[in-house]
């Protein structure tokens, strides 16, 4: 963008227009003072004109000549010459015509005598020389004038800028809770000040996020570290073991199930933490029916655990808008860990319901629940309230996650008995 100084753009447009509007007026002006002397030598020469008609003789005519001569009007009376011509009316009306600065008049009287009228413009050009010469100097000296008056009224107006410009430069040395707090945001300078106030709340917001977010990035790469070291190193001494000591059986098929155990979660650790990492990316998102996606995921968990009792039910229409994959990932978490908490022979209830224009699929189980002062913790990575379970405390993480990217929520809900996890998604209209 151009950057050039706002007030000398201000001053030199405002001091443009005002000149150009005193040259119209001087303009007009002088032609019309120009036009009302020419009007006026044109009305003498006319009268004086008519009068010597009037007079009717040369005679009569010399005795007007110290009046017009008074009026800046020469008279020049030219006898007829040889015969007497008939006589014949005076003209008058006759054309005035221009010889250099001179406007002259010819009358011919009944006698013949030709009778010239001449009047010299010159001093109507001095008077015109002489206004124009006072025009200019007012002219000039309202130029002056309004330089100055628009000096310092845009140096008024543009004092609001310069105290953007001081909070800006306050606001970059480290004063970042500073802001304009407009009197007014319905004006020009208002908005700018209120879009300014806007745009470091933001910039000041995603700063903050930013900083939670390398903080949770650490805090996530020594978590991870910590937890990949376990089974890392777990299967390198089972490995180990079974180079260094090739042991006898039942010894080396101990050793080969455990490579096989930390093999396994080594894996799923590893494909939770891809998966995490994913939903920084944004998700597809298409028209996902929550019902079709949770039946096939029940009928696994009945396989899985037949003499438990699962139960699907679905109320409304489960339509929602979102990723089905990252979808079916959240609802098969919230099953596992229902079927990991419950007894052999408990109880899991999935249901499906529309409410406030959102789909909820409510997880519910009969196991020991999780404790009040856990509800909110357990959605952080790598937490697990019981260790010994298998797990490494990422699925739900990863499920809230999933949840939130999808302008939702997955809560543990208080029960009397066992556990209640209900995942809200804003339903499809």
């Amino acid at each position: 963008m151009k950057t050039g100084s706002l007030r000398a753009r201000v001053i030199i447009t405002t001091l443009a227009l005002l000149a150009i509007v005193l040259a119209g007026v001087v303009t007009a002006v002088t032609l019309a003072y120009r036009a009302k002397l020419d009007g006026d030598l044109h009305s003498r020469l006319t009268t004086a004109g008519a009068a010597v008609e009037r007079a009717g003789s040369a005679g009569q005519a010399k005795r007007l000549l110290p009046g017009l001569a008074l009026e800046g009007i020469a008279i020049r009376i030219k006898p007829p010459v040889g015969a007497q011509a008939p006589a014949a009316p005076a003209t008058t009306g006759s054309t005035i015509r221009a010889r250099g600065s001179l406007l002259i008049l010819d009358e011919i009287l009944p006698d013949s005598t030709k009778v010239s009228f001449s009047a010299s413009r010159a001093s109507i050009d001095h008077a015109v020389t002489n206004l124009l010469l006072v025009e200019l100097l007012v002219a000039a000296a309202a130029l002056v004038l309004a330089a100055l008056l628009v000096l310092q009224g845009t140096r008024t107006a543009l004092r609001p800028l310069s105290a953007v410009i001081e909070t800006a430069t306050r606001i970059a040395h480290g004063d970042s809770k500073l802001r304009l707090n407009p009197s007014r945001v319905d004006t020009e300078l208002g908005s700018l000040a209120q879009a300014f106030d806007q745009m470091v709340d933001a910039l000041e917001t995603a700063v903050e996020e930013a900083r939670a977010s390398e903080a949770a990035t650490r805090r996530f790469l020594a978590d991870a570290s910590h937890e990949l070291r376990t089974p890392i190193a777990a299967l390198q001494a089972s490995v180990e073991t079974l180079l260094r000591e090739q042991p006898e059986r039942p010894e080396r098929d101990r050793l080969e199930a455990a490579v096989a155990r930390d093999s396994d979660r080594l894996g799923r650790l590893v494909d939770d933490l891809l998966g995490l990492a994913r939903l920084e990316a944004h998700p597809t998102r298409t028209r996902v029916d929550l019902a079709t996606v949770a039946r096939p995921l029940v009928e696994d968990a009945r396989t899985r655990s037949p003499r438990a009792e699962i139960s699907l039910s679905v109320d409304a229409d489960a339509t929602v808008r979102g990723d089905t994959d990252a979808l079916e990932r959240v609802l098969r978490n919230l099953i596992d860990n229902a079927l990991a908490a419950i007894e052999p022979t408990g109880r899991v209830d999935v249901h499906l319901r529309r409410l406030n224009g959102y789909v909820q699929v409510c997880v519910a189980d009969d196991g020991p629940g999780v404790p009040e002062d856990q509800r909110q913790r357990i959605f952080e990575r790598f937490v697990r309230l019981d260790p010994g379970k298998p797990g490494h405390g990422l699925g739900l993480a990863i499920a809230h996650r999933i949840a939130h990217q999808h302008d939702g929520d997955l809560t543990c809900d208080p029960t009397p008995n066992g556990a209640s996890f209900t995942l809200r998604i804003p339903a499809e209209l």
